[in-house]
Formats: structure tokens, C-alpha cells, sequence
């Protein structure tokens, strides 16, 4: 009995270089999106870690600049509003933009100061200085540098964002609770202060994102008079 061969039939070399073709476009399509959504990752990533590094300097600010109110001993007349002489004639409501933040605490014995300085490469940055009131040997007062203060202004480390501008404006440019200043009408306000800052990417991939930023705080602390 003769046994009838099976005949085997393959792809053709045009279904191999169809099927080749649909596979390299597939692959190349998915490789591009998976690029695509890594760097996409990779940017919301480092966006993220700026508005983390911005609300690190925002909430240590208003922290502080809550808890605390404005030092009026550490502002000149000058510094402010040139001269309080006349000051009651002057309409204005804030001061002019400074480029440091003097507090002190209801019981006028712990002060932080907040100021921004460029450093040798001509980069902003943001330094805290705190100190506290005690007695010399003398049995007089005196200002005495906080633990980890003891060596100076501390810088405020920032990875992710560079500072372009931080500055700050003080209201009212008198203190309001200073005897002398109860009968001028524009120093009657609660202290506060307004914090402007404009800042960019650290990164090379981020140093064309700019973000500007104003808030303003109004002091916690009541009826203390801190021009003296």
C-alpha cells in the first residue's frame, strides 16, 4: 500500500519580512512611549523636588515670622522708610524690598534673623541666625549665639532649586506698639511681612523653569514693643 506524502508548506520570504516589519514597527513604538513616559517621570520628578525644596524655605519662614513679630530694633529708620519725622504724613503701607528678616518671641529673649546673601559665584542664598538673651558676669544682658549658631549665619542647603530673588517687606514701617506711634494712623496694624521670591530649576534639565512667589504673614504675637 502506497503511502501518500504530507506535504509541509512554510511562510513564503514576503510573510517573514511582513511579520519582521510589524514587529520592529511595534517594538519601535513602544520603546519611544516607555522613553517618553520615563522622561516625562523623570521631569515631574525634579519638578516635584523644587516645589519640595520651595516649601522647605516657605514653611521655615512662615514658621518662624508667625510665631514670632518683626524687630523693629533691627531696622534703622533708614532702612525703612528714610525717616519717621514726618512718617505720619506718608501714606505708605510697607517698606521698600530688604533683603533680611528680623524676629523676635512674645517674651523678647530668643530672636532669628533671616537674610539672603550672594556667595562667591554670585548665587543667592538664603542663611538663618539665631540667638537668645541671657545674663553676662557681670549680671547684664546680653545676646548670645544658639546652639549651632555659635560659628555664624547657617546656610539653608537647597538641592533642587536656585534662589534669583528672595526679598522681604515689612508692615508697618513703624512698630505700632511703641507709645510714641499710638496716635499715627498708617503704623496702626498688626506686624507682618510679605516674602517675594523668584526662583529656577539647579538642574540643567530644569534651569528654564521659573517660578515667582508671594506670601504674606501676619505676626501671631500681640501687644509687644520690640523699637527699643
Amino acid at each position: 500500500m502506497k503511502e501518500i506524502a504530507k506535504i509541509q508548506k512554510g511562510f513564503t520570504l514576503i510573510e517573514v519580512l511582513i511579520a519582521l516589519t510589524i514587529f520592529v514597527i511595534f517594538v519601535t513604538t513602544m520603546s519611544s512611549t516607555y522613553l517618553h513616559i520615563a522622561r516625562s517621570q523623570r521631569e515631574a520628578n525634579t519638578v516635584r523636588a523644587m516645589y519640595s525644596d520651595l516649601r522647605y524655605v516657605m514653611t521655615i519662614i512662615s514658621d518662624e515670622a508667625r510665631a514670632k513679630t518683626i524687630d523693629y530694633a533691627c531696622y534703622p529708620s533708614t532702612v525703612l522708610a528714610g525717616s519717621f519725622s514726618n512718617y505720619c504724613n506718608d501714606v505708605r503701607a510697607s517698606a521698600g524690598q530688604i533683603d533680611y528678616l528680623a524676629l523676635i518671641d512674645r517674651t523678647s529673649t530668643n530672636r532669628t534673623i533671616f537674610k539672603v546673601e550672594n556667595n562667591n559665584e554670585g548665587i543667592k542664598e538664603l542663611k538663618v541666625f539665631k540667638e537668645h538673651k541671657t545674663f553676662d558676669e557681670n549680671g547684664l544682658e546680653t545676646w548670645v549665639a544658639d546652639e549651632g549658631y555659635r560659628s555664624g549665619y547657617q546656610k539653608l542647603a537647597l538641592d533642587s532649586i536656585k534662589l534669583e530673588g528672595l526679598e522681604f517687606e515689612i508692615a508697618p514701617l513703624a512698630d505700632p506698639f511703641d507709645p510714641d506711634n499710638v496716635a499715627c494712623g498708617p503704623v496702626q496694624f498688626q506686624p507682618s511681612v510679605t516674602v517675594n521670591a523668584s526662583i529656577t530649576g539647579a538642574s540643567p534639565d530644569t534651569e528654564d523653569f521659573r517660578l515667582d512667589i508671594q506670601t504674606s504673614l501676619s505676626s501671631r504675637v500681640y501687644n509687644l514693643k520690640t523699637n527699643t
